[in-house]
């Protein structure tokens, strides 16, 4: 008879990356392992003398990196669920709770960074999203993450995360230009 424990055995373990790896279901694509990356490395920095000064600087960006991240990804979950639970429920169940997982991730990450993204300016931070924008884009178009293509809905997926970002980039071009008016016109008045 086998009983539960809180701590996990080496055949637990294992189980879990066997289930990871054989998996085809889940959400493990570049996006999560260059995500995952970049907040085990916001860690590993902040964890070293000199950590607070680069983490600062990338601290914003790191921020909406992965907010877009997190929520982008439950997103997705939830219309893998809506949409394909009535005939696929095992697997949809499993991309939900992926999603759930991702939105975790996400949300550890940013209450790591939390204490480095206090006093930025207005400037900062949209550069920050432009930055954010860049990454997600080049994400999307160039190595397009395989969980968009589940169920054949690749192109759907992939046109619906490129138009919001499009729309997030609009937004962005719009607060860069009011941030423009803000700054250059009080020095350009004529006297």
């Amino acid at each position: 008879m086998h009983y539960a424990s809180v701590i996990p055995s080496i055949g637990d373990i294992g189980g879990l990356v066997s289930y990871l790896l054989f998996n085809p279901y889940l959400f493990i694509s570049s996006s999560t392992a260059m995500t995952s990356g970049l907040l085990i490395g916001a860690v590993a920095v902040s964890l070293l003398p000199l950590g607070p000064r680069p983490l600062r600087a990338i601290a914003p960006t790191l921020a909406l990196v992965l907010a877009y991240f997190g929520v982008g990804s439950f997103a997705l979950s939830i219309e893998i669920l809506v949409r394909f639970h009535s005939s696929i429920p095992y697997e949809t169940e499993v991309q939900f709770v992926s999603g759930i997982g991702h939105l975790l991730v996400a949300g550890v990450g940013l209450v790591v960074i939390a204490p480095h993204l206090r006093r930025r300016s207005r400037i900062a931070w949209l550069w920050a999203h432009t930055l954010a924008l860049s990454y997600w884009t080049f994400q999307v178009s160039v190595l397009t993450p395989p969980w968009f293509s589940f169920q054949g809905q690749r192109a759907i997926a992939t046109t619906a995360a490129l138009l919001l970002l499009v729309l997030a980039a609009g937004t962005n071009a719009i607060l860069w230009v009011r941030a423009a008016r803000t700054h250059v016109l009080p020095a350009t008045s004529a006297p």
